[in-house]
């Protein structure tokens, strides 16, 4: 499909006509637009980017940080076709029945679903994002065909993330630009470059009526629909709500002030390290790990987590550690890769992967010829991932945050190129993240010790009780702004993603997320778009299908 440019577009009326539009083309956006694809309900997705990224249409996602500090936003929020899944890592985990589950010692915790519930759409939702099955605990270990560690499974349990595949290109995870590109269906369109300034509601506020979109060539038009999904992400949906306040003054679907509130990410911060010359054992423990089935190679990562139990028992917070390395320069089965690949972000990193001249490379391969051939024994013979040598070895940590009602995004007084205020973001981490992760370091060191594996040294600067929080970065997977409750005056939306009290107007993205686990979201993000699609098939449009 070939998205439409909306600078492009000429002549009067200025009013563009759908029976539903979906604000946002990334991983939710892009899921519903496919599950909508053949059918004659006329689907059109808005989009305020374009094929390519430009910094001008970046600089509409400028914010006004003045909380815990935050990932530079260039790299991880892409205001382009496909949204973030531009430049994401295509890391995929569902999240944890207890997750769920409301906790007394998590306030604001509990969904108004349920894990069976989700189920299915996980499952649907595999082919979407090229994953294999969606097993990530210890029950991945009979499918591997390889022993189990050793864990008091009391303490922690293993936690596996596993790896998304683009159809159109194995090396890559997920596109969503690509899903988009491969609706070839004539009632699903796209407009590009379409920034929309303003939902547009009733006087009274109880139904969606249109939406105001722009381009900063000045271009003005109106988008009338039945139906409104907002996947902008968990920013600029509450962004979005917040500044459409010329019927309801303090914003649609913000009649108790809960809109941009309860901001969760997932903090990550480095537990400690393990040295690099004897860590083996670890990197083959906490490697990298294949299945085959008949639906092709699938990679999963190897870490641990809180049990359960332990959270139950302690009042801990959901978490997880797994090891970051980075190769040495010298390595040489890292220089046969660079040898083959082009220089590209690391967004778990932060650093480049960049060729050295193929003379330096190839010198490296030569001089490491025995470590070469024990890899490519290693990966051939064993099936099992290479072993890299690595100049530093981390063992990170993920903790999911309690949804707090002072962490949340606002508008700040500075605006935009289209004249809307940016977001004012005031993350927060509390105490019982910390307290989470500390514990959860100290079993660790307690698990290795006891099963005879290397143990790290631990990272002091977490111990220390002053000003801890500058050692947490979040991961660009903001969380809970338009959250999901039955009742109104818990959330924004509905157990089915409708505003509560606005009449056609749906929120998809993590964004609607009650908790955030440990867990990487897109996973369960493509799940709830597809949930929301059947929805929205049965509720919305049950006459034109």
């Amino acid at each position: 499909m070939e998205p439409v440019d909306l600078r492009e577009l000429e002549g009067e009326p200025r009013s563009i006509h759908t029976d539903l539009c979906i604000v946002g083309s990334g991983p939710a956006g892009a899921s519903i637009a496919k599950e909508f694809a053949g059918l004659t309900i006329q689907v059109l997705v808005i989009e305020g980017g374009g094929e390519e990224q430009t910094p001008a249409n970046q600089a509409l996602y400028d914010v006004e940080n003045v909380g815990v500090a935050r990932m530079t936003q260039e790299l991880v929020r892409n205001r382009v076709l496909g949204g973030s899944s531009h430049t994401w890592t295509g890391r995929c985990v569902s999240f944890d029945d207890i997750d769920f589950q409301c906790r007394t010692w998590v306030p604001n915790s509990g969904w108004p679903i349920s894990p069976i519930e989700v189920l299915p759409f996980l499952e649907r939702a595999r082919e979407y994002l090229g994953i294999g099955p969606n097993v990530y605990s210890d029950n991945l270990w009979k499918k591997l065909e390889v022993p189990q560690p050793p864990f008091d499974p009391t303490r922690l349990r293993s936690q596996f993330w596993q790896f998304s595949r683009d159809s159109r290109n194995a090396h890559e995870p997920t596109r969503f630009s690509r899903t988009i590109a491969s609706i070839d269906e004539p009632n699903v369109k796209v407009l590009t470059y379409a920034n929309v300034t303003h939902v547009n509601t009733s006087t009274d506020g109880p139904r969606v009526e249109s939406l105001e979109i722009r381009t900063l060539e000045g271009k003005r038009f109106e988008v009338k629909a039945k139906t409104v999904v907002l996947a902008c992400g968990g920013i600029e949906n509450a962004r979005l709500l917040l500044a459409s306040n010329r019927v309801v003054p303090n914003g649609v679907g913000n009649a108790h002030d809960l809109v941009g509130r309860f901001l969760m990410d997932h903090p990550r911060c480095t537990l400690g390290w393990f040295d690099p010359n004897r860590s083996a054992a670890i990197q083959d423990c906490f490697g990298h790990y294949r299945l085959d089935d008949e639906k092709g190679r699938h990679v999963y990562l190897h870490g641990v987590a809180l049990s359960p139990a332990i959270q139950r028992k302690e009042h801990l917070l959901n978490c997880a550690a797994f090891l970051e390395e980075i190769p040495s320069a010298d390595d040489p089965w890292m220089a046969m890769t660079r040898l083959l690949s082009e220089a590209k972000p690391n967004v778990e990193t932060l650093e480049w992967n960049r060729p050295r001249p193929p003379g330096n490379e190839i010198m490296t391969m030569i001089s490491h010829l025995p470590s070469l051939l024990n890899n490519a024994y290693r990966r051939v013979v064993r099936h099992r991932f290479p072993i890299i040598g690595a100049r530093e070895l981390g063992l990170a940590c993920l903790v999911e945050q309690v949804p707090d009602t002072s962490s949340r995004v606002t508008l700040a007084e500075r605006t935009d190129a289209l004249g809307m205020p940016i977001s004012r973001i005031d993350w927060r981490i509390g105490e019982l993240e910390w307290r989470s992760v500390l514990r959860l370091n100290e079993l660790i060191r307690l698990e290795l010790r006891r099963i005879g594996l290397p143990e790290h040294s631990h990272n002091l600067r977490l111990s220390e009780d002053i000003d801890w929080r500058s050692n947490f970065i979040d991961r660009a997977h903001p969380a809970g702004t338009t959250r999901m409750a039955y009742a109104p005056k818990q959330g924004v939306v509905d157990r089915n993603c409708q505003v509560h009290g606005v009449a056609g107007l749906y929120i998809a993205g993590s964004s609607v997320f009650p908790t955030a686990g440990h867990g990487n979201p897109t996973l369960m993000i493509v799940a709830l778009a597809i949930r929301l699609a059947d929805h929205l098939k049965l509720k919305e449009f049950a006459s034109a299908r």
